[in-house]
Parts: structure tokens; C-alpha cells; sequence
């Protein structure tokens, strides 16, 4: 009778402490994951260290930002519930880091979809992994010609044509005079390739005479060669693609060898994209292609919010009064992300790209809407950074956003 009572004893105080342990879990605060039927876990790989860094600085803040609204609006997947978890990789501004990065979200960490952005050193080898692993990828703001050189069935970017960009570039050239004559600066990579292999012939249509000097090495320390070729032909105008760091080696050089005197205008891509760049440089009258700005006349498929109130918005999250280029990217990246999981309904690989070859989306950088290789053209604007007292971008060209008005026009070099 004894061993019953006890037994007895021991089933009441299991069952009593089951009960308060449900209680308190009824009180406990709700995890979000906790009332989500589904996790979207979106892998992004994009550069937070090496030379790209600048191209990298609050975008995990932005973007997770822009993640947590997306969160709050809702989404649907199969019929339930979902959230998305963002899982972020640092390419360290290399492409093989950048490839094995997006292995491992993929294999480790099981991702359903991925997204990355931060030029052709990021974009291009994480969309040949998901390539090869059969994983949607979407990718923002790298030139499309150089992201498009491969075929692509499940990745899908939006950027700008490199037409589109030389376009910006010639009608600033216009706007002051020179012999006409350009040296094409070009690294040994993909977007150098596809600008050498572009301008020339775009610009030579529009009574510009475009000189090769050679193709140098990322990193390069020593550009005499290039420089004498440069002054071999007279050129007045500089334009190509380059990093900063190889930019400022190139610029200390040609100054210091004097003809930096003969030049009127340098317009380089990727280089003069950042206003902390342009402060380090302290290089007045750097012109630059304009991805977006607050001042262009789009709007958030999202919420609604315009440009210049993304800006706002920025700035409140990170305390920078200057809003780059890669604010409107990173958030219309998101913007994309989320009609495409919206369409597709699903996570089935299929069913997102379908989703991705019928988006038709009105966002901060202007239409997305792919073509037959998986690219949109996003417009673009002509910059120059100009130094009175504080460092200033004027918009010098439209180029091809409707309705953005310019600010200035081009200054020849000091």
C-alpha cells in the first residue's frame, strides 16, 4: 500500500510540474520563429573586408533592416506562414573566397535561396556555384555584359549595360573641351574585358579616338608602362574601371610623372563611387557613374517610401548623412527577393524561377524586368565629386533615369 501511495505521490507532482511548465510557457514572450510556420533562410554573400570593403560598409545592417519590415508585412509560403533569416558570408573581396563562401551556405548551412551583390568579383563566381548547385540566385548592381558572359538558368540579375554607361560618360565629356582622345584603363578581370572590349568602338561612333595602354593586374604597383603609353598618344581624358586601392596607386604615379597636368577628365568606374573613398583620395573633380541617388524618381514596392525618404531612413539606422549608390541596391535586392517569393508562393526551384522570368517590379532602381539571359538594364546618372568645403557629388548627366534633374555641369580638372 505504501509503494502505491508514493507511486501516486510522484505521478501528482510529475503532472503538477508539467502544468506549471506549460503555464510559464504561456507567459514567456513569443519568439517570432516561434508562431512561423516557415523560415526562408536567404544566404548573402557579399564583401565586408579587402579592398571592396567600402562597397560593403551597412549593408548587413541595411539590408537586415529591410528584411525586418519585409518580416512584419508578411509572406506566404505554401499556404503558411513565413519569415526570412538572412545568413550572411564575407567574400573578403576575393572571388575564390567569394565561390567557397556560397558552397558553404549552400552545403552547411542548407540555404533556400541566395542573393549577393558588391561588383563582378562577388557576383559572378557566387551565381557559377548556385549554377552548379541548382540554387536561385539574385544579384544586384555589377555591370550586366560582365555578370551575363556565362548562361545562367537559375540566377538573375539587375544592373546597369555598359551602353547605358558610356552614354553617361560621353555627354559629360561634351560639356567641355578637349582633343577627344581617351585612354582606356582595364584591369585583367571581367569587368575590365568587357570594358576594353566596349569602348573603343561605342566611343569612336561619337567622335572620340580611344587608345589601349595595356591591361594591368589587380594590385599592380607599377603603372610607368601604362603611363608612358598614355603620353605617347596625348590623351586627355581617362576612363575605364578600377578599384580604389588601384586607382590611387595609378593617380600618385601619373601625378608624380607630371602628366597628370595634361588631363582634363578622369572617369572611372567602381573607383568614385563612395564619398569616404573620394575623401581618401582627395582627388577634386573625379567624375562617376550614378547607380542611384535620394534624388531619383523612384519608389519602394515595398511600403511606398520614396528615394529621398530611403535616405532618411538610412541615415536614422546608421547615423551617415551621405547615402551611396548601394542604399538604393541593397534595398532593392530585398525589394526583388521578396516579389519573387510572393509570386512563387513556394520554395520549389521551379516555381521560383518562374517567378523570376515574369517579374515585371517597380522599385528604387527603377523597372526589373529580365530579359532572355536573366538580366534587367537599370537606369543611370553621371556624377562628378567636387571639394567646397565639404566634398559634394552634382549630377552632370541624366543619362537615362526620366525625370531626374541635373545639378551642375562638368569642371575640367584643376
Amino acid at each position: 500500500m505504501k509503494k502505491i501511495t508514493y507511486r501516486l505521490i510522484a505521478i501528482i507532482a510529475v503532472l503538477m510540474l508539467l502544468t506549471g511548465l506549460v503555464a510559464c510557457g504561456k507567459n514567456k514572450p513569443v519568439n517570432p520563429d516561434d508562431s512561423t510556420d516557415v523560415v526562408v533562410k536567404v544566404g548573402f554573400v557579399y564583401p565586408k573586408t579587402g579592398v571592396l570593403a567600402s562597397f560593403g560598409e551597412y549593408t548587413e545592417e541595411w539590408t537586415k533592416y529591410v528584411i525586418d519590415q519585409i518580416n512584419q508585412k508578411g509572406l506566404t509560403i505554401d499556404g503558411k506562414t513565413a519569415q526570412i533569416s538572412l545568413i550572411t558570408a564575407d567574400s573578403q573581396s576575393d572571388p575564390e573566397v567569394a565561390r567557397q563562401a556560397a558552397k558553404k551556405l549552400i552545403d552547411d548551412k542548407n540555404i533556400d535561396i541566395m542573393i549577393t551583390s558588391k561588383t563582378a568579383d562577388t557576383t559572378v563566381p557566387v551565381s557559377e556555384i548556385c549554377e552548379r548547385k541548382g540554387v536561385v540566385c539574385l544579384s544586384v548592381d555589377t555591370p550586366d555584359e560582365a555578370w551575363a558572359v556565362k548562361g545562367h538558368k537559375y540566377s538573375f540579375h539587375a544592373g546597369f549595360d555598359i551602353s547605358s554607361e558610356l552614354n553617361c560618360f560621353m555627354e559629360a565629356w561634351d560639356q567641355i573641351s578637349t582633343n577627344n582622345r581617351v585612354g582606356v584603363m582595364h584591369p585583367n578581370d571581367s569587368e575590365g574585358s568587357t570594358m576594353i572590349n566596349t569602348l573603343p568602338d561605342y566611343v569612336e561612333g561619337k567622335g572620340y579616338t580611344a587608345y589601349d595602354p595595356g591591361a594591368y593586374l589587380p594590385g599592380q604597383q607599377n603603372f610607368t608602362n601604362i603611363i608612358r603609353n598614355l603620353k605617347t598618344q596625348k590623351v586627355e581624358i581617362l576612363a575605364g574601371v578600377m578599384t580604389n586601392a588601384d586607382f590611387e596607386t595609378f593617380y600618385t604615379q601619373l601625378k608624380e610623372d607630371g602628366y597628370l597636368e595634361n588631363i582634363k577628365v578622369i572617369t572611372i568606374a567602381k573607383t568614385a563611387l563612395f564619398k569616404k573613398d573620394i575623401e581618401s583620395l582627395n582627388v577634386n573633380g573625379l567624375c562617376t557613374e550614378i547607380w542611384w541617388d535620394p534624388s531619383f524618381p523612384y519608389v519602394s514596392s515595398i511600403d511606398g517610401s520614396t528615394s529621398e525618404q530611403l535616405k532618411e531612413q538610412f541615415t536614422k539606422l546608421t547615423g551617415e548623412e551621405h547615402a551611396s549608390a548601394a542604399v538604393g541596391y541593397d534595398y532593392a535586392n530585398i525589394e526583388i527577393l521578396y516579389a519573387v517569393l510572393n509570386s512563387a508562393g513556394s520554395l520549389d526551384t521551379n516555381k521560383l524561377i518562374a517567378a523570376a522570368k515574369n517579374l515585371d517590379l517597380d522599385t528604387v532602381i527603377g523597372k526589373v524586368k529580365y530579359n532572355d539571359r536573366n538580366y534587367s538594364v537599370q537606369p543611370l546618372a553621371e556624377g562628378q565629386w567636387i571639394q567646397k568645403g565639404d566634398w559634394t557629388r552634382v549630377i552632370i548627366s541624366a543619362g537615362s533615369v526620366d525625370g531626374l534633374k541635373t545639378t551642375g555641369t562638368l569642371e575640367a580638372l584643376k
